[in-house]
């Protein structure tokens, strides 16, 4: 067997504790992604992630999120299932338009530019393009910089929404 992929782990591992420990927001992901990099980028590491890695991660995170619902979580959804189909139609519409400008400025594919616009979590947008044979690392990307937006401008925007809707 090569030593690649374990030193990957390894390196993903410690640089994921490490951002998790400094409170870094998203930092377990974040940390790990930089690690690996490093490494790889050091040291020419160059090596296939087993398919069974990647299977064990994505039943990892359904159980996480499987774990996360509750019955007052799913009363809550429930109540709000309008808001929530609605929120989400304006959300898939704005990735949508999003995608068409990112595909052609960035000659992206299709499934790329739609995958790296959409709404949903970094996590399964991210298990997605695996599946779909695209460009995680790409759609990673666009994820993350929408992520640290959100977490920079989130004070700023619920502070200016609560005033203004006095």
């Amino acid at each position: 067997m090569s030593y690649a992929f374990p030193l990957l782990v390894l390196a993903g591992t410690a640089g994921g504790l490490l951002f998790h420990w400094l409170y870094v927001p998203g930092g377990a992901m974040f940390g790990a992604v930089l690690a690996v990099l490093a490494v790889k980028l050091l040291g020419q590491v160059m090596t296939l992630t087993p398919s069974a890695f990647q299977l064990a991660s994505q039943i990892a995170i359904g159980i996480f999120v499987g774990n996360m619902l509750t019955s007052e979580g799913l009363l809550e959804i429930r109540k709000m299932a309008g808001l929530m189909l609605g929120s989400t139609m304006i959300l898939v519409l704005a990735g949508c338009l999003g995608a068409w400008f990112v595909s052609r400025q960035a000659g992206l594919s299709a499934a790329d530019a739609v995958l790296a616009t959409s709404p949903g979590g970094l996590q399964a947008v991210v298990g997605l393009a695996v599946d779909m044979g695209e460009s995680a690392p790409t759609v990673m990307a666009f994820h993350i910089v929408r992520l640290y937006t959100v977490i920079i401008l989130a004070p700023l925007l619920s502070w200016l929404l609560h005033h203004f809707l006095r």
